[in-house]
């Protein structure tokens, strides 16, 4: 059985636990909202699974299961809403973008599929950061990409209702799911060392 000292050494090797909270979404900003605002406001996101479709085959006396194909699940994603209401405006653009509900009108899937971006960070081990002026250096060793999703030919096919109530300190939330063709592993260098620089009109990245 391993030791409390087998697992911390293990931690320390692997550069710690993964957190369920480090995380980034890319989404298309073609859609009337900024990436990185959307980034911000995301409050959940799920890396999808894949299910491998069986079927049963008898071979001789024994009956074994063999693979046909696969089979993907819808992604969710909540967003925390601000007052100008921009998260959802940005999904009824791109549900606009599938049926045109004023015409009746279904559009292509190649004029409304995008692809989309699920990243699992890590926290640095050393960060770096000051304010200066409207200017704030950031500087992290050991963050970066730990694993990196993309979802193939993705559009949103269920949009949640918001629920409102009378209390004081709730925030709104909005919740989507994602239809997509398929996943694959983005093997892009997972950047050890991070540096970028936020101003008053964005954050620029260095490294």
């Amino acid at each position: 059985m391993a030791s409390i000292d087998d697992l911390k050494a293990l931690a320390s090797v692997k550069l710690g636990f993964a957190r369920p909270n480090n995380f980034l979404v890319t989404l298309p900003a073609d859609f009337g909202v900024d990436g990185r605002e959307l980034n911000i406001l995301c409050s959940n996101a799920t890396i999808p699974g894949k299910q491998i479709l069986t079927s049963e085959r008898r071979i001789g006396m024994e009956t074994q299961r063999m693979a046909y194909g696969y089979a993907v699940s819808e992604v969710s994603m909540t967003f925390y809403l601000m007052n100008d209401y921009g998260v959802k405006k940005y999904f009824d653009n791109w549900r606009t973008a599938v049926i045109d509900e004023n015409v009746f009108d279904i559009r292509y899937k190649n004029e409304y599929q995008r692809p989309v971006q699920i990243h699992q960070l890590r926290k640095p081990l050393v960060g770096f950061s000051k304010q200066l002026g409207p200017f704030r250096p950031n500087i992290g060793i050991g963050g970066g990409t730990v694993y990196s999703c993309k979802l193939i030919d993705a559009f949103p096919t269920t949009f949640n209702a918001i629920e409102l109530s009378n209390e004081l300190d709730g925030l709104l939330q909005y919740t989507v799911s994602l239809s997509y063709t398929n996943s694959e592993v983005d093997t892009s260098p997972q950047n050890f060392l991070n540096a970028s620089v936020s101003t008053p009109i964005g954050s620029i990245d260095l490294i």
